[in-house]
């Protein structure tokens, strides 16, 4: 696009490829943060001009990282209803009003969730003793919480390298009192399966994004997790807002986020290449259900129940 683009949109986008935005339900609420400071501040006065330009940013920040469907499903939140609840809109002042408005209802729907969510994982959950989880899921952390809280439970977390998100976790689960035990990324799956040091009775995953055939994409790491699980018939559960469903892998396969290498190993010697993806995939065929808003989800029931309840995700 010709025009600059503005500053809290491009600082927006920069803090969300940083990763000094983490989460998904995070980067959708930044990203709808940006807009509504944008829409409030710009100096555009033609209604068609001030739409296509917000769409333009709002699409920009949601793919600052290309796996956040929960963004994506945002902007098309938000588009969707401009035009059917706000039809004859043609002011730009009326219309900011109008984008402020939508994104503080997409927000409500994300916060309405996640208590739904809670709510369904303390059912599924009540039998557990000791639960796994892997990096930073709110939502999984606010079910193992509420476990606690019925009963004390012992919770597993894992250190997340190479940003270590799973010392937030820990430290989150710990100051709400679950006793909660660290172990290093590389000592998961066989953990997982062995009930010598402390039998794990479910693990509990967060997704960034989950495909039409039901895989979630998760921290790097989780496939080995979903393995270990599925090898040794402990019940894994992907904890999520259903809207993380991306119906666009419909014609296109998962893409997944390659940071840089410096992250691993920051004084590495010059010559030596490093991979280092963001995320891996757990095939469908490791998880026992999702917990959504929706209820808990057989991994094929999915993309039906989404579209059912959201009409406008299609």
């Amino acid at each position: 696009m010709d025009q600059k683009i503005p500053d809290v949109i491009q600082q927006t986008i920069d803090d969300i490829a940083a990763i000094k935005v983490q989460g998904a339900t995070n980067v959708a609420l930044a990203t709808f943060a940006a807009i509504e400071e944008w829409a409030k501040k710009t100096d555009i006065t033609e209604w068609e001009v001030f739409k296509d330009r917000a769409a333009t940013y709002a699409n920009m920040l949601a793919n600052a990282r290309p796996n956040e469907p929960l963004a994506k499903n945002g902007v098309r939140y938000m588009m969707t209803n401009l035009t059917v609840k706000y039809p004859g809109i043609k002011d730009v002042k009326a219309g900011a009003d109008a984008f402020i408005e939508l994104a503080s209802s997409y927000n409500k729907l994300l916060r309405e969730s996640k208590i739904k969510i809670a709510g369904y994982g303390l059912e599924v959950g009540k039998d557990t003793n000791t639960v796994f989880t892997h990096c930073h899921s709110s939502t999984a952390e606010a079910i193992i919480v509420g476990l606690n809280q019925q009963r004390k439970r012992v919770a597993i977390a894992t250190e997340t390298r190479p940003l270590y998100q799973g010392r937030i976790t820990a430290k989150n689960l710990v100051t709400h009192g679950v006793k909660t035990i660290m172990i290093v990324d590389s000592a998961a799956s066989y953990f997982i399966k062995d009930d010598e040091n402390l039998p794990v009775d479910m693990v509990f995953l967060g997704a960034d994004q989950v495909n039409v055939y039901g895989d979630a994409v998760n921290k790097v790491g989780s496939f080995s997790m979903g393995l270990a699980s599925y090898f040794a018939s402990k019940p894994l559960y992907i904890v999520t807002p259903s809207l993380k469903l991306d119906l666009t892998t419909i014609y296109q396969p998962i893409k997944i986020e390659l940071r840089k290498g410096n992250e691993i190993w920051p004084e590495a010697p010059e010559g030596l290449e490093i991979i280092n993806p963001a995320f891996d995939i757990v095939p469908h065929q490791f998880i026992t259900g999702y917990i959504t808003e929706l209820g808990v989800i057989k991994p094929g029931e999915l993309e039906d129940k989404v579209r059912r309840a959201y009409e406008w995700v299609s």
